[in-house]
């Protein structure tokens, strides 16, 4: 939900009701930013305790949020929860990693990747691809972004004429999907067109509801099946191509490369970094797409301003819309030890979890942070997180950005855009994504 005041403040009182974590919420209401104002006025470290969850330690502002983010050694990734979720999202979570770790013969105590991992291990498995991802290769890749960029504009502006005035075009389908999954195919050395079947795949992983992808008389149960053996497939012969073909792309360098220990990734640690990177490649620059776009339609003296001046506003405005749209909600940490903070003491083995979207609307550090504005600047936002585990595709998702919204900020029409119906939204409480948004010129 895009508002621009903040919303109608909530009182002490509604500590004990306030509701952050029901995904029916999220999916009604959009994000609930008038209880995450109270908890950071009221309660910013806050024992949320309520049915369906398990309890967790809240943490709303900016400067607890960043220190939480770098504070490595006391608040790790590696315990029992990474993500917040219900309690039957987390039992059904652990019930398929073990149904597959013994349907592959995998090794049960392996995590799911590499952001479930402390350092040394996680550096380690990190430092395999960290020069893909600086800004001087992602500068490299400019003109590639570009190209992609005005292909996918040029579609998604074909779309909206052929379906004429006021006629709904998917936002989601038609452009957002489309760089983020072409990129990380052209990285990996896969053809770019196949960032469709990839789409499904980890589309109907995010979202456990979604029927979208079944065949004719197909149940969800066996749709998801199906979908996790054709994705599990496609990997397999990913890797087994990459071993033999070698080459200097993304997935070989996965494949073929050496840990610390001399010795490869095994198999179930290449599918788990190669799932991480196309998943990770797809949810933040899609959703801060789709979600930019919607900023800018309803904020028209914003979108005017963009187009105005193509191209001049750009870099501002991408920080602008990482900062508003926050796509990634929360992570979550263990406690390694008893830690002291606001006077209260987190346990060690207790869960604490961080709310980005909070953070990056605290008004401590962003001046009018209700205010939607393409020109803020500086905008030191928290929309990669902080810290070891601070986005690794963070440069490539900021030049995706810059690429699309450059291209856009050359459309005339783009000021014509209207939404032409309801936002469906993703059923997840990680990330804040928009499955399908319905578009259309004038109307």
């Amino acid at each position: 939900m895009t508002i621009d005041t903040a919303p109608p403040p909530l009182g002490r009182a509604d500590l004990d009701t306030i509701d952050i974590h029901s995904v029916g919420k999220y999916m009604r209401e959009g994000y609930p930013w008038a209880e995450w104002d109270l908890l950071r006025r009221e309660a910013p470290m806050y024992w949320y305790d309520r049915p369906g969850i398990e309890p967790f330690w809240s943490f709303t502002r900016y400067e607890d949020v960043h220190r939480i983010g770098r504070d490595a050694r006391r608040f790790v990734n590696g315990g029992s929860r990474l993500r917040l979720a219900s309690s039957k999202h987390d039992q059904r979570m652990w019930e398929v990693k073990a149904k597959r770790d013994e349907l592959y013969d995998w090794d049960p105590a392996e995590p799911f990747d590499m952001v479930y991992m402390d350092s040394p291990r996680h550096l380690a498995f990190r430092s395999i691809v960290n020069r893909a991802f600086t800004p001087v290769r992602c500068r490299r890749m400019a003109d590639t972004l570009a190209q992609h960029s005005k292909r996918f504009a040029d579609e998604f502006e074909a779309a909206l004429r052929d379906a004429g005035p006021g006629e709904p075009v998917d936002l989601v389908d038609h452009l957002a999907v489309k760089l983020p999954l072409g990129t990380i195919c052209e990285m990996m050395g896969v053809p770019v067109d196949d960032y469709a079947d990839i789409w499904r795949w980890t589309d109907s992983q995010f979202d456990s509801n979604s029927m979208v992808w079944a065949k004719p008389g197909e149940e969800r149960a066996d749709m998801r099946r199906r979908l996790r053996q054709e994705y599990h497939a496609y990997i397999d012969d990913l890797i087994a191509r990459k071993r033999v073909e070698g080459g200097d792309d993304l997935a070989a360098t996965l494949v073929n490369a050496s840990l610390e220990d001399g010795g490869p990734l095994t198999q179930q640690q290449l599918h788990g970094y190669l799932s991480l990177l196309i998943g990770a490649g797809n949810e933040t620059t899609r959703n801060a797409t789709t979600r930019g776009l919607l900023a800018l339609i309803e904020h028209p003296d914003q979108m005017a301003l963009l187009v105005s001046e193509p191209g001049r506003h750009v870099e501002t405005a991408v920080e602008e819309i990482l900062r508003w749209t926050s796509p990634v909600i929360q992570f979550a940490r263990t406690a390694t030890e008893d830690v002291v903070m606001y006077d209260q003491t987190i346990s060690a083995g207790q869960t604490v979890g961080i709310w980005y979207p909070s953070a990056n609307r605290d008004e401590t550090m962003f001046d009018e942070p209700y205010r939607f504005d393409i020109t803020r600047d500086p905008n030191y936002h928290l929309a990669f997180g902080h810290g070891p585990h601070f986005c690794l595709g963070a440069n490539l998702a900021r030049w995706e950005l810059r690429a699309m919204f450059d291209e856009l900020s050359n459309r005339p029409w783009l000021t014509e855009l209207r939404t032409a119906g309801p936002p469906t939204w993703l059923v997840d409480l990680h990330v804040g994504a928009i499955q399908h948004q319905p578009v259309a010129l004038g109307g």
